[in-house]
């Protein structure tokens, strides 16, 4: 069965985030290449870690208890020093949950006089993004 997108939950400091549309996850390898004699001039790929970002749009929204709305969201993407790392949960309502610590890397607000505001968030895990539910 596959997963629809309204399925998945991204919560941010223990909310989600209000009128969202769209979610982003990517995970990149991290490497660190050798080459000794022994490998007869063929470099070995190690990985070392990963480098993951999410990314969240949406319709802007003023929020409630429940939901983040764009002065929490702008008062979140505004936070500097250890104040700035902020628990995420990525993951399906039935299905393996992922948590970590995150930075806002981003913060854009787009907003035009025949459509709604939108905004987008990016973020990235700082340390480990770990599988906590299966």
């Amino acid at each position: 069965m596959s997963i629809q997108g309204y399925n998945i939950a991204f919560k941010v400091d223990g909310k989600t985030l209000a009128g969202r549309t769209q979610d982003d996850l990517s995970i990149s390898a991290l490497t660190k290449e050798s080459q000794t004699k022994d490998d007869e001039g063929n470099t070995n790929s190690v990985v070392t870690g990963h480098d993951v970002t999410l990314r969240a749009a949406g319709i802007m929204d003023v929020g409630s208890g429940e939901n983040l709305g764009r002065d929490e969201i702008m008062e979140l993407a505004l936070k500097t020093g250890d104040e700035a790392k902020i628990p995420v949960t990525y993951g399906p309502s039935d299905g393996a949950t992922y948590q970590g610590v995150a930075v806002i890397t981003g913060y854009t607000e787009s907003t035009a006089a025949n459509g709604d505001a939108t905004y987008g968030l990016d973020f990235k895990i700082a340390g480990k993004f770990t599988k906590v539910r299966a």
